[in-house]
């Protein structure tokens, strides 16, 4: 279904990499190997799951890591306080501390959103094999 056009920008078209894991096109159209699907699947978890980790007890800010929540957390909230009380280091504070308040929330909301999308897919090749078990028996 497509959506209806309201004037704005196109919505983009999705096109995934002709290399795709656990996807193949034999000519007829697209297979999927669940057992492909699934094992990306299982990538795309242990992914999140560092980002989920924790951040150093000493929050260095040379300190380098997977970004995971509680690094952006500890790391990105910097403010007037600590930028310096001269003109140009407050508003740079300032901006931080907006840009953090913005970017703390979205990111956790983008992992869950990305973990949401992992469940979907695997309850669709879960329902898929189930309807298709039901119908070969």
């Amino acid at each position: 279904m497509r959506p209806v056009d309201d004037g704005g920008s196109p919505v983009p078209e999705l096109e995934l990499a002709k290399d795709f894991p656990g996807i193949e096109d034999d000519g007829r159209g697209p297979y999927v190997d669940h057992t492909e699907v699934r094992k990306v699947v299982s990538r795309l978890r242990e992914q999140l799951s560092a980002l989920r980790g924790n951040a150093p007890a000493n929050m260095s800010a040379t300190w380098s890591g997977p970004g995971t929540i509680g690094e952006v957390s500890g790391l990105g909230n910097v403010g007037p306080a600590e930028t310096g009380s001269w003109e140009v280091a407050s508003s740079f504070g300032y901006n931080t501390e907006q840009a953090y308040k913005v970017f703390g929330g979205s990111y956790g909301q983008l992992i869950d959103y990305v973990e949401k999308w992992a469940d979907a897919v695997e309850r669709a090749i879960a329902n898929y094999e189930k309807g298709h078990a039901d119908s070969s028996a």
